[in-house]
């Protein structure tokens, strides 16, 4: 069977939906294939199972060797692809020209559309001997009327049509009366995660999703608003992007939230994120499904959701393993989760009662709803499991002339065309790996020859990784990745610093069981920086980066720097780009964590805990301005008791040096407590599971002067999360944004957002 994605090479719920499906079909010995209209990257940016078969149609990359410049989305603009459609944007000629060419070629049972455009594809372009599903990821009201028309025009000539909701099918059905195609619900495929559940025991609530009005994180915001007036030890996480991330996070700053709802960007995989919080919360006006609903009961979450129209009302159980509120009432919602928050009893027993509901939308059982949908079909059609069928193709303005010509000819020509072809083209796009056809026209080498017996296999060291309870690194190693007795080696970033810890026998000797290990952090002599993790195998000292597919951090959420006796140390584990695993380590003699900070109109105000020193009555909080001559102000800090203090940045000391000059010219000013003894002593925010904070930990500007004379500033965490400030000239705004308060203050007017800038 084919699915048939417009770009596989994203990430969205569609394409994580249809990686799932294949990959269970796969799993129950199906042949599958996701044919993508277009190529944006190498790789698939979400795992695709190893069974399923990955088939690019147009590369979209300029720059790399298989770009046709045929592909001209603007010049040469597709001529079936629906314009209504979103991606028809980046759709040219040469895509309808590929997929033509494809679907008339294969020799799929089962061919199945995933958004409006692709099913006019399908419908212009499917063969009529195969089964032609369609598939519904929004909602039949979600669209606009021109898509709408477009794919209920498609609708007619499929064999099926499958939506998300039961409430969605029957409106299809209303919509299209006399249609004979069979229209069926059949939710999305949603996995099991290889990922511990939540502890419940973080004092977080976790929101995930794209940043876009229908989602309406703002009422979430809002409502945490008042959640944080009874409870201000609770957190909201929201993570995503989208076009109404800068209206979200200026009602933050607005409401003064600063410091409880933290906007935490996009995340793949968003599973281990899951699992940081006690509590899931989904604020939308409307869902067609509702995967992230699925994910959190999945990771142990009970969900606090809108009755929107139309998924969560369909996965959740009201009371039972989640609550349902009215949509758009703040007040509602901001009880539900008070609820939730003061009785942990009732908390555990939803979140049990979740990851049980979860398991209804395991991918298995959902590509058994599939496998029943295409036996019902062929039985009443006649057609998959290679039967010819007929079917009347649409005509009309996009019809392609020569269609009929097309799709005609031997079917046993065409597929032993594509069998030759699947056969040839792994040769030709990976020639280096091609060892049978070049041992033809050389000798094989004695590396070759010993990797053939055995005798030295490729070393793979992926990883499962989570961080413990009690601060360790736990890692666990399949056998067949490392193949012999190996060594873990831990080397710091521009440095000659490494540091190697031997890797146990497997867990089951002899049987080609898992290596597991701990790192206990807290005994090693690791300093402050990036350390890489690779493995070295002894047998012939081959190494390699540890890769990992999620590093899980639930553990580290909250959790204070550890104090000993000669430094103040922490440590989170973290995954780059590409899947390294690195330790971004910090280890200091003293250092003070950050607990608040706040921009009012005229002062900053920062307060912290200092940890591996004393605090004495003289001490100060000093301000460095950076340059070749900088400038230091000396600021007092005031004793809070505990070990903690507070300081006012008041902002005309720090404005008064920009006004009037480019507005490219900035100024960064450093933070440090210095103690009388002489030590100074970094502020900044270390602890935690969050490993780069410049990003995250955002808050807003002042504003100083008028006129040309005008200047802003900005408290803001440096690449190594010390606080620091940022100073630069403002052109006057056309309105003066609201502003978040100092603690214990009136409401505060006149700040705004400055861009990211600086820090070390």
């Amino acid at each position: 069977m084919c699915f048939l994605l417009f770009n596989l090479y994203g990430i969205g719920g569609t394409i994580r939906s249809t990686v799932n499906l294949s990959g269970a079909l796969a799993e129950a010995g199906h042949d599958v294939e996701i044919v993508s209209m277009i190529r944006t990257r190498s790789a698939p940016a979400l795992p695709v199972h190893p069974r399923v078969r990955v088939v690019p149609l147009v590369e979209a990359r300029r720059d790399q060797p298989g770009f046709d410049p045929a592909h001209d989305p603007k010049g040469n603009p597709s001529r079936v692809y629906p314009a209504c459609d979103g991606p028809y944007r980046l759709c040219s000629a040469l895509v309808d020209e590929r997929i033509e060419r494809h679907l008339s070629g294969t020799d799929a049972d089962v061919i199945i559309g995933t958004r409006p455009g692709i099913n006019v594809y399908l419908a212009h372009f499917g063969p009529a001997r195969a089964l032609l599903v369609g598939q519904e990821h929004l909602t039949h009201d979600m669209h606009r009327p021109d898509i709408r028309r477009a794919q209920n025009a498609a609708v007619a000539h499929l064999d099926a049509f499958v939506t998300v909701s039961r409430q969605d099918a029957r409106i299809y059905r209303e919509a299209l009366p006399d249609v004979a195609t069979e229209i069926r619900c059949i939710p999305n495929a949603v996995p099991q995660p290889d990922v511990s559940p939540s502890t419940g025991r973080n004092k977080l609530v976790v929101a995930a999703g794209r940043l876009i009005r229908i989602k309406n994180y703002r009422l979430l915001i809002d409502a945490f608003a008042r959640v944080v007036e009874q409870r201000p030890d609770w957190k909201l996480r929201l993570y995503g992007r989208g076009p109404e991330a800068r209206a979200l996070r200026a009602r933050i700053h607005e409401l003064g939230l600063c410091e409880q709802v933290i906007m935490m960007g996009a995340h793949a995989p968003i599973e281990p994120e899951w699992a940081k919080g006690s509590i899931a919360a989904v604020s939308s006006d409307g869902e067609s499904f509702g995967m992230t609903i699925v994910e959190a009961m999945h990771a142990g979450l009970p969900v606090v959701a809108t009755d929107c129209p139309f998924g969560p009302g369909e996965i959740i159980s009201n009371g039972v393993d989640g609550l349902l509120v009215q949509p758009g009432n703040a007040d509602e919602f901001a009880a539900a989760l008070l609820n939730l928050i003061a009785d942990d009893e009732r908390r555990s027993a939803l979140a049990a009662a979740a990851r049980a509901k979860a398991l209804n939308y395991a991918p298995s059982a959902i590509a058994h709803a599939y496998v029943k949908l295409f036996e019902d079909l062929a039985a009443r059609t006649g057609k998959g499991c290679g039967s010819p069928g007929t079917r009347e193709k649409p005509h009309g303005a996009h019809a392609l002339s020569g269609r009929a010509g097309a799709a005609s000819g031997s079917r046993l020509l065409r597929a032993g065309r594509e069998l030759a072809g699947r056969a040839v083209r792994p040769l030709l796009q990976r020639p280096a790996t091609a060892g049978p056809l070049l041992g033809l026209v050389r000798r094989i080498s004695p590396a070759a020859a010993a990797r053939a017996d055995g005798t030295a296999r490729k070393l793979r060291p992926v990883a499962r990784c989570a961080a413990a309870e009690d601060g360790a690194l736990e890692l666990t190693f399949p056998a067949k990745g490392l193949a012999g007795p190996a060594d873990l080696v831990l080397r710091r970033r521009n440095s000659a610093e490494e540091i190697r810890v031997p890797l146990p026998p497997p867990a089951r000797e002899g049987r080609g069981g898992p290596y597991r290990t701990r790192l206990r952090l807290p005994r090693m002599p690791l300093a402050e920086g990036h350390w890489e993790v690779w493995v070295r195998r002894r047998a012939d000292g081959a190494q390699r980066h540890v890769r990992t597919p999620m590093v899980e951090r639930a553990a580290l959420v909250g959790r204070a720097p550890e104090v000993t006796a000669d430094a103040v140390r922490s440590w989170i584990p973290y995954a780059t780009d590409s899947g390294r695993l690195v330790l971004r380590v910090w280890r200091r003699g003293a250092h003070a964590e950050a607990v608040w900070v706040a921009v009012g109109p005229s002062v900053t105000y920062v307060e912290a805990e200092l940890l591996g020193a004393v605090l004495t009555p003289d001490a100060v909080v000093t301000a460095t301005r950076r340059g070749d001559r900088p400038t230091v102000l000396r600021l007092p800090a005031t004793e809070l008791g505990a070990g903690r203090f507070c300081c006012l940045l008041p902002h005309e000391d720090f404005t008064g040096r920009v006004a009037g000059t480019s507005p490219r010219d900035r100024e960064f000013w450093d933070l440090r407590l210095a103690l009388p003894d002489g030590m100074a002593v970094r502020i900044g925010r270390i602890g935690g599971d969050i490993v780069a904070r410049k990003d995250i930990d955002s808050h807003p500007s002042a504003y100083r002067g008028e006129g040309a004379a005008r200047a802003r500033v900005r408290p803001y965490f440096t690449d190594s999360n010390d606080l620091a400030l940022v100073t630069a000239p403002a052109p006057a705004p056309d309105v003066a944004p609201a502003h978040p308060a100092v603690p214990g203050s009136a409401p505060l007017q006149g700040a705004g957002d400055l861009p990211a800038g600086g820090g070390a």
